[in-house]
């Protein structure tokens, strides 16, 4: 992938065009953002030289994606789109992609699995046998194993109408989790959410999850997060328990509070994330000093590795955590 970013065209601003599918008529969102930060502008997060392409080099393609919000769970997930190329990332609900898909019309489509949970490949079988797609998942699955027709490990490249998709292992969640990463944003699954992070109760390895968001955060800033699921309200409140006084996070959960499903979900920017979720922040000395405060009794002192001692804490007081009514 990261020679094909070399090639990318440079520019000062990046535009992604991002379509809202619900009951109503889509909502087209156009989303202009910034150019890359500078890599000074990012403290705490040393250099990765597997990412230095991407994180020194802004990129100028239209990129083109679709959530598509599940009837039959909670789910959202992603219509990806390019030069005639198509891509569904975990369509659950058949009805709704196979719907998507055939008013786009592409030349080709594909499914890519970020994960083997029910809740992210029930739509699978039936979506091929309407489209006659091929199914993109995790090559080695210990629990969830996904049939499919190409295996994807970590470092492994896919194209999407030429432009490429560079897929990462981060593991925790699940053991064959994985995330795709392309020009502007990032296909999560269940790794990030807002305001919180994927649980390991079913299949799931907490060091591996800490590992993960730790490879992970030599990411650029600028990638925009396609989550699974649309968890704001409760993961905010677990956030604004944790520090009260923060009026910009109490505002921000206000508003997760008033979110309707027809609103889509939100799609915040790793850097945005990164200002206010604890979880990002395992390596921030303010969080563990609240935690000492707060969850004492999770901290584990039998981690030597005081981020991981963090992360690891705060994944179970968010698992204890029972938001109170608003």
């Amino acid at each position: 992938m990261l020679d094909d970013v070399r090639r990318l065209r440079p520019a000062r601003t990046m535009h992604l065009l991002c379509q809202v599918a619900v009951d109503a008529p889509a909502v087209v969102v156009a989303l202009h953002l910034e150019a890359l930060l500078p890599r000074d502008a990012r403290p705490g997060r040393a250099p990765d030289p597997r990412f230095d392409d991407l994180l020194l080099q802004p990129v100028g393609a239209f990129v083109e994606f679709q959530p598509l919000a599940s009837t039959v769970t909670d789910n959202f997930f992603y219509l990806l789109h390019h030069g005639g190329d198509a891509i569904l990332v975990d369509p659950v609900d058949a009805g709704v992609a196979i719907r998507a898909v055939r008013q786009l019309n592409p030349a080709r489509v594909r499914i890519l699995v970020t994960h083997g949970h029910p809740d992210h490949i029930a739509g699978n079988d039936e979506v091929v046998a309407a489209l006659g797609c091929e199914v993109l998942a995790p090559a080695v699955a210990e629990r969830w194993p996904t049939r499919h027709d190409l295996g994807l490990r970590d470092g492994d490249r896919i194209e999407l109408g030429g432009e490429p998709i560079e897929i990462r292992h981060a593991p925790g969640h699940t053991d064959d989790h994985i995330i795709a990463i392309a020009d502007g944003f990032v296909a999560s699954g269940d790794l990030w959410f807002v305001g919180g992070c994927g649980h390991t109760r079913a299949g799931g390895h907490l060091p591996s999850l800490f590992d993960s968001f730790r490879r992970m955060s030599a990411l650029p800033g600028h990638l925009r997060i396609l989550p699974g699921h649309h968890y704001a309200a409760q993961n905010l409140a677990f956030c604004a328990d944790l520090f009260p006084e923060d009026e910009a996070l109490a505002a921000r959960l206000t508003a997760a509070r008033n979110w309707r499903r027809e609103e889509g979900p939100w799609l915040p920017t790793l850097d945005e994330e990164r200002a206010y979720n604890p979880f990002h922040r395992f390596a921030d000395p303010r969080v563990e000093a609240r935690l000492k405060t707060r969850y004492a009794d999770l901290l584990d002192p039998t981690l030597r590795d005081p981020e991981e001692r963090t992360f690891s804490a705060l994944r179970r007081a968010r698992d204890l955590f029972v938001a109170a009514a608003p």
